[in-house]
Parts: C-alpha cells; sequence; structure tokens
C-alpha cells in the first residue's frame, strides 16, 4: 500500500503543482492584462487630458487676442481722439489770432492788396467782391484797389476775413479768404504735424 500511496501522493503533488503552475500563469496573465488595460485607459486618459487641454487653450489664446484686439482697437480710438481734440485746439488758437489779425491795419493793407490781385484775375464789369459784414467799413477802399467798378457784398461764409471775387460771365471765382486758407491748412497740418493713429 505504501507503494500505491507513494503513488498517489505523487500523483496529488503532481495535481498540486500542476494545478499552482495553472495559478501562478493566470496570476501572471492577470497581471499582465491588469497592466495592459491600465496602460490602455491611462493612455486614453492622457489623450483625453491632452486634447482638453489643447481646446481649454485654444479657448485662452482667442480670448486673449479677442481681449488684445479690443484693447488695441480702444487705445487707437482714444489716441485718434486725443489727437482730433489737439487738432481742433490748434486750429480753434490760429483762428482766434487771424481774427484780432483783422482787426489791424495790417489787415486792411492786406484786404486792399487782395482786392487788386482779384482785379487783375477778373477782368469782366460784373464782378462782385464779397466780404464779412465787418468788412464793409472798407468798401471805397475796397473799390479803390479793386481798380474798376465793381459791388461789394457782405457774406455769412466769410467768418474770419478776407475777400471771395466772382465774375459770372467768365465763370471765374477767386478766393483770397482766411478761411479758406486755414481750412487748406488742416491737410498739411494731419500730414505733417507727427500725430498720427497708424497699425
Amino acid at each position: 500500500m505504501s507503494d500505491t500511496t507513494s503513488k498517489t501522493d505523487h500523483f496529488l503533488q503532481a495535481i498540486e503543482k500542476y494545478a499552482e503552475e495553472q495559478r501562478t500563469r493566470m496570476q501572471s496573465e492577470a497581471e499582465v492584462y491588469k497592466a495592459k488595460e491600465l496602460n490602455r485607459a491611462e493612455e486614453e486618459g492622457l489623450k483625453e487630458a491632452y486634447v482638453m487641454i489643447q481646446r481649454k487653450m485654444s479657448e485662452i489664446n482667442n480670448q486673449i487676442s479677442s481681449e488684445l484686439s479690443q484693447a488695441e482697437s480702444a487705445s487707437k480710438k482714444k489716441i485718434f481722439l486725443r489727437r482730433k481734440e489737439i487738432e481742433e485746439e490748434v486750429f480753434a488758437k490760429a483762428e482766434k489770432k487771424l481774427l484780432a489779425y483783422t482787426g489791424t491795419e495790417r489787415y486792411r493793407a492786406a484786404l486792399a492788396k487782395s482786392a487788386a490781385a482779384i482785379g487783375e484775375k477778373l477782368t469782366a464789369d460784373d464782378v462782385v467782391l464779397y466780404v464779412k459784414k465787418e468788412d464793409l467799413n472798407d468798401e471805397a477802399q475796397l473799390r479803390k484797389s479793386f481798380g474798376r467798378n465793381c459791388q461789394v457784398v457782405a457774406s455769412h461764409d466769410i467768418r474770419i476775413g478776407g475777400l471771395i471775387g466772382l465774375s459770372r460771365s467768365m465763370g471765374l471765382i477767386a478766393d483770397e479768404t482766411l478761411d479758406t486758407r486755414l481750412l487748406e491748412q488742416h491737410d498739411w497740418f494731419c500730414k505733417n504735424s507727427g500725430l498720427k493713429v497708424t497699425d
């Protein structure tokens, strides 16, 4: 019986050994499978996190770009408005000085000179000289400087001073007003003042 017991023991040991090997192999396969699944889940999680991070970064970049664009636009608008204020201040001071100048004898002489210059350009007999209302006091001097018979009429279009000559028969206008000269300086000022709003 000992031989049978020995064989049975061997057989049981072999079965146990085989069962142990199978269990170890299954545990090892389970560990490998578990590791693979964890790696796969980890990679998927990383991919999802990467996509989410990229989406968030894109949203943040878009928001920053939008805010920068708005800030830049607001800044340009502010600069443009300030430039406009400076321009208006400069031309308001210039107009004030020109108005003061129209009360001087130098202005009266310049007005007579302008009438003579218009008389040389407009040679027809139907010339009308337009002046601001206050300059009607110089009508006699203007006619004399013009050199021929002409009409002198007040114009509401002339605010600062100077005169405009008109000949309908010649179809010509000669503008010698301070108003027009000041207006022409706007373009020059914008080009040469250095007060530019650029991109």
